[in-house]
Parts: structure tokens; sequence; C-alpha cells
């Protein structure tokens, strides 16, 4: 019901309570569970579910308040699963938040996946993390790829299951995919968002990114 939605039609119906956060969460958690495109390390259903349940109360000047949202997986989470798709980190759980994704849950906006990507972002085609291949959602055959390193949050977004996701982008590993997927795929000059937590691939060129499906989400972002 509410797959492909932008976030500005989302927190209509958010702040006019057609839909709670949690009924918004349950459904793009259930969408994530049927996603056929590998674009996944970590569904984070129980932590997603339990703290849409916490959000009542509507803020209505809050643009991401309930809004779910993807992360790529070599952005730290709090007692969530990262492994920069690859299996060095398998089982590590970072006992703190990346700024970047801090700074979205402080504004109440939900995490419910960690995304593929090429190993620890070192790849530009999607192919290279330890679960395989990262499939353009577009290719119904499964085939062809969606690009990288960024490829699970562009695979998402372009699928409309999330509104937008992070990403990072060190060479074009948010602008390639987005370009692959008719998503924009914004990369900010570099250091104006922290990349405190982002696992580092190259410290001087490494820049906090993101997709969306138009540019009024990627300005809200």
């Amino acid at each position: 019901m509410f797959e492909g939605k932008s976030i500005l039609e989302l927190h209509n119906l958010l702040v006019t309570k057609k839909v709670t956060p949690f009924e918004l969460t349950k459904e793009v958690i259930e969408n994530l569970k049927k996603d056929q495109n590998n674009a996944c390390e970590y569904i984070c259903e129980n932590e997603a579910l339990e703290f849409a349940k916490s959000l009542v109360e509507p803020e209505e000047d809050n643009l991401l308040w309930g809004i779910p949202f993807a992360v790529k997986d070599n952005f730290s989470t709090k007692d969530i699963p990262t492994t920069g798709s690859s299996n060095i980190l398998k089982g590590y759980v970072p006992v703190f938040d990346a700024t970047a994704v801090k700074k979205l849950k402080d504004l109440k906006a939900v995490v419910v996946a960690k995304t593929t990507l090429d190993e620890l972002a070192m790849g530009g085609t999607g192919t290279t993390g330890h679960l395989g291949m990262t499939y353009n959602p577009y290719d119904k055959s499964k085939t062809r790829l969606v690009g990288g390193s960024s490829c699970g949050s562009a695979a998402l977004t372009a699928a409309g299951i999330v509104p937008f996701a992070l990403g990072s982008d060190t060479g074009d590993s948010v602008r390639k995919p987005a370009s692959y997927a008719g998503l924009v795929g914004f990369k900010p000059t570099w250091s104006r968002i922290s990349r405190f937590g982002l696992f580092p691939f190259a410290p001087s060129l490494d820049t906090v990114a993101y997709f969306a499906r138009n540019v009024s989400d990627i300005a809200i972002v």
C-alpha cells in the first residue's frame, strides 16, 4: 500500500493518522523479506518495530518522523550487526551509531535494514560482498547489476521499499548505482556530513551520501 511513496507523501499519511509508524514499518519489513535482489545484510525487524511502536504523537514539523530508511552496512549501528559485507566482520555488533545514523534516529526516522555493498566498499559493481551479487530491481531476469559499492541501498530505494537510504561515496559508489537505477544519488561536499562511524576506505575521500527517488526527498534528508 505504501510502496513507492515519497517522504512527503508518507509524512502526510503519518501526520493525518491514516497510518501509524508501526503499521508503515511492518509493511516495509514484509516487503524487505520478499526482496529478491539480494539487497539486505540484515533486516532490523525487532529493532525497527519496537522503535516504531514508541512513536505515538505525530510531529507535523518533522518531515522524517516515522519514516523508514535503510543504511549501507559500512555504517556503525548500535546493537545491530555491521559487517561491511565481509566475513572479516561477521558477528560484529557495534556499541555506537555513526553520526549520520544517530542524527536520523534523533529525528525519529526508523532504521529498517542494513544493506549489501562491495566488500568493505572496495568495488564499483555490487558483486564482491560476501552474499554475492546485488541485482538491479528493474531487471526481472536477475542477471543485471545495480552497481556499487552502495548496491543494496540503491536497490531498495529503486524498488520503492524505502523512500531513502544511506550510502557512502569514495569515487562513485552512490552516483554510479543511482545512474543505473534511475535514482537521485547525492554526494555532498566532502566533510559536509560527519563520517564518524563510517568504516574508512580512503579517509581523505570518503563521503556520506544517499539515495532517494526525487530531488525533494534528497533536500529533506
